[in-house]
């Protein structure tokens, strides 16, 4: 229990930080806007469980013509989920690849250790912090649409929830790599390049086996292959929160654990650098 308490403190630092630089506002105002559109944009009529007309902007869309309303919202949602599962890890990387270097900055590391904490409690702190950021602004955007749309149209589409979770295991996933690569070089640029390399390449190894059959070598396929299992499956993950979003079977779960394992073991390794760092 005092550890746990210990962690939240270092969390609640964090979390002020962030918010003292603006960082999580811009989230907010972001989200707000976008629930703000759904609020005032988008009117619905519906007729037996029907959609018999839709106006948005105070413009009609297909007024003459029924539309299967559920189709609609589970798709709008789709959306909506594609957009922050990419679009929000993107964005929160940038927001918070300096969190551990600047933990890491003369003055504020010396202070960190003076207190009765141990480092790996200082560390994991720092990191649960940057997963508060980046969870609270997630729940609020996509619990806010999805209550906005499900009160406008009488369609509450649990499934969508699902992309809170998966958002924010792709994010801790991707972080903890951040983190080693933050804790090992202090450079929030290098954590930046490291991650958005990441997301660029997570497409193209998902056709790993393709690539090596245009290869010659062995060595390429183990060095593909190598690559496919360190690094996050971003792409992958993305499709899993898709398909949950949709109502649409998963073709696998492996992506997903194989993920979190590695994420693990990398933000194990970046404690354990911390822990052994000369301050």
């Amino acid at each position: 229990m005092i550890t746990l308490r210990k962690i939240w403190a270092v969390m609640l630092l964090t979390f002020r930080e962030s918010f003292a630089k603006k960082t999580f506002l811009v989230f907010f105002a972001l989200s707000t806007i976008l629930h703000l559109f759904f609020i005032l944009a988008l009117n619905v009529d519906v007729i037996n469980g029907a959609m018999a007309m839709v106006k948005v902007l105070g413009q009609d869309v297909n007024p003459a013509r029924g539309i299967d309303l559920r189709k609609m919202i589970i798709g709008i949602e789709s959306v909506i989920a594609t957009v922050v599962f990419s679009g929000g890890i993107f964005l929160s990387i940038f927001a918070t690849a300096n969190l551990v270097p600047s933990m890491l900055e003369k003055g504020s590391v010396e202070l960190l250790v003076s207190k009765p904490l141990k480092r790996w409690q200082i560390f994991l702190g720092r990191y649960v912090g940057a997963q508060a950021i980046m969870g609270f602004n997630v729940i609020y955007l996509i619990a806010g649409t999805w209550l906005i749309l499900s009160i406008k149209t009488g369609i509450w589409h649990f499934s969508y929830l699902y992309s809170i979770a998966m958002v924010m295991t792709a994010f801790a996933i991707m972080y903890a790599r951040m983190s080693l690569v933050g804790v090992a070089t202090r450079s929030p640029g290098v954590s930046i390049m490291v991650a958005y390399t990441v997301l660029f390449f997570s497409p193209f190894l998902v056709q790993k086996d393709r690539i090596y059959a245009l290869l010659s070598s062995k060595i390429y396929y183990y060095f593909l292959e190598g690559l496919y299992q360190v690094f996050p499956k971003t792409f992958e993950l993305g499709e899993i929160n898709q398909a949950l979003v949709m109502g649409r079977p998963v073709a696998g779960w492996s992506a997903l654990w194989s993920s979190c394992l590695v994420g693990t073991a990398f933000l194990g390794f970046a404690m354990f650098i911390f822990s052994r760092k000369d301050f």
